[in-house]
């Protein structure tokens, strides 16, 4: 449905297609291996171990200015079962005991276990016989479902190894996707398994000028001054940075090196990159995770990645709008942002090849006088999967504002977001290589037209978060296995209901 401004929520004479009937999915994971081929599958919704397979779609996208489009896709929603073993009673005429007192596990009680001839839930075992003694393999009392598990998010003391996590909706091992899930280093999220937590493998950095020989980097009391005093020697390394009033410099990640970058205590530690010659941040045939760090200005890109992995969880990228800086520069390179805020760069996210998968995040206010491309510029088969976002205010750059596409068929799909651009906002060459599903999308006539809808849609921006009012983007999210759980702030996503489309859900 398409709403034009002076006919309220009227419906308008064309209709921007979204005729997808997809399993979209997303793999926040990315668990592929090195050396295969990582493409957007839209065609099945697999676990999050399955490696992620091309993109197929035959939408086209049209646009008519000073419109909203809000697209849907119909789905048959199947129900699901739930089984619930119960307890068969096998009492004896005389009145006699449900099961075997001196068999915990006595097939009599199902789901439940033998305590004094009675059989009861996991709440309800003796001290002397808690889960450990009932099931080794199942050691943890789930109090909501009355059952002894594998684990839960609060005791997992099984997981370990290649499935250090806890899932709470199985309460199995599983591996990891989140660095707080690894308290000690942080998550190799491409391999599932936590980063090594040896003392010489976790690292501090603080920006300083200060006696900067004598640090050891060992400890937070010792860190390093500079991220480029970190030893380069370790495949893998987990840098602790704590905020502190200097700029602790740039890092190049050297080629098969692993390295994540997290913040350490309650502030958010900044990588300025405004007096670096060149990136802020370089990968090259390496991976780099970030987690709740923000990065700030610099003279070409914040993150130049090429044939390499990057991951940035709870970021923060600012530009200054006044020079040409690009938020991403990525070639060949899969890159994966989750719950960021990309705002006022000079120029947004720019992906030659490879894949690109945004959640739960907000691109707003890209472009700056002189810059060569808008929000996003996707060239020769770039892939993209962008969910749960909200894209907006991003300014015109060569007559295009939000998405721009060049070379090679690129395979990019927008699902349910919102997106306020000035005409145009898709570039005439993404063609059918661009589809929006379950999206709200408006195409402003201008910027004063682009502030009156964002005033309409959301409320006052807090620290360029923007929470939707009830109306325009309510009921039309819809959410599909893959999809994130969680919106920015981490509250839950209904997942049997329409939602609201963008990276906040309302208050």
């Amino acid at each position: 449905m398409i709403l034009r401004r002076g006919a309220r929520w009227a419906a308008a004479p064309w209709v921007m297609a979204a005729s997808l009937a997809l399993g979209c999915f997303y793999n926040p994971t990315l668990q592929d291996k090195p050396g295969s081929t990582s493409a957007i599958d839209t065609t099945d919704a697999p676990s999050s171990d399955t490696e992620p397979s091309a993109l197929t779609s035959s939408t086209t996208t049209s646009a008519t200015t000073g419109t909203t489009t809000s697209t849907t896709t119909s789905s048959s929603a199947g129900s699901e079962s739930e089984s619930a073993t119960e307890a068969s009673s096998s009492s004896s005429s005389a009145g006699g005991p449900e099961c075997d007192p001196n068999n915990p596990k006595d097939l009599a009680c199902g789901d439940l276990y033998c305590v004094a001839g009675q059989c009861v839930g996991c709440t309800s075992l003796p001290a002397e016989t808690p889960c450990a003694a009932v099931d080794a393999l199942a050691p943890v009392c789930d109090a909501a479902s009355d059952k002894c598990v594998e684990c839960t998010p609060d005791d997992a003391q099984l997981c370990s190894g290649d499935t250090p996590a806890c899932d709470p909706l199985t309460n199995k091992c599983v591996p990891c996707t989140e660095h707080a899930q690894c308290p000690d280093s942080a998550c190799d999220i491409l391999e599932g398994a936590c980063f090594p937590d040896e003392p010489e493998a976790v690292v501090y950095v603080q920006g300083s000028n200060v006696d900067c020989q004598a640090k050891t980097g060992l400890s937070e009391d010792s860190a390093f001054c500079k991220l480029t005093d970190v030893p380069s020697e370790l495949p893998k390394v987990t840098i602790r940075l704590i905020s502190g009033t200097q700029a602790p410099g740039g890092l190049s990640i050297d080629e098969g090196k692993a390295v994540a970058i997290v913040k350490h205590k309650s502030l958010t530690p900044e990588i300025n990159g405004a007096n670096i010659i060149g990136p802020t941040l370089t990968v090259s045939n390496s991976r780099l995770y970030l987690s709740s760090v923000k990065l700030r200005f610099a003279s070409i890109s914040l993150v130049k990645c090429t044939a390499g992995r990057f991951y940035a969880h709870d970021t923060f990228w600012e530009g200054n709008n006044i020079n040409n800086a690009l938020a991403i520069d990525a070639s060949s390179c899969d890159v994966s942002i989750h719950r960021a805020r990309i705002a006022r760069c000079g120029a947004g996210l720019k992906l030659s090849g490879g894949n690109l998968w945004i959640e739960n995040s907000f691109i707003l206010d890209s472009g700056a006088q002189g810059a060569q491309q808008p929000a996003f510029h996707f060239l020769n088969g770039a892939k993209a999967l962008i969910t749960y976002s909200t894209i907006a205010r991003n300014r015109l750059i060569n007559g295009v504002s939000t998405f721009a596409c060049n070379g090679d068929m690129h395979e990019v799909l927008v699902r349910n977001s919102a997106v306020v651009g000035v005409a145009e906002f898709v570039d005439s060459e993404c063609g059918q290589g661009l589809t929006f599903q379950h999206s709200v999308m408006y195409e402003a006539v201008d910027e004063d037209d682009v502030n009156n809808v964002m005033t309409e849609w959301f409320n006052a921006p807090v620290e360029d978060v923007y929470t939707p009012k009830n109306g325009p983007l309510e009921d039309k999210a819809m959410w599909e296995e893959g999809d994130p759980r969680f919106d920015f702030f981490m509250q839950p996503i209904a997942t049997d209901k329409p939602t609201f489309a963008g990276a906040r859900q309302p208050l």
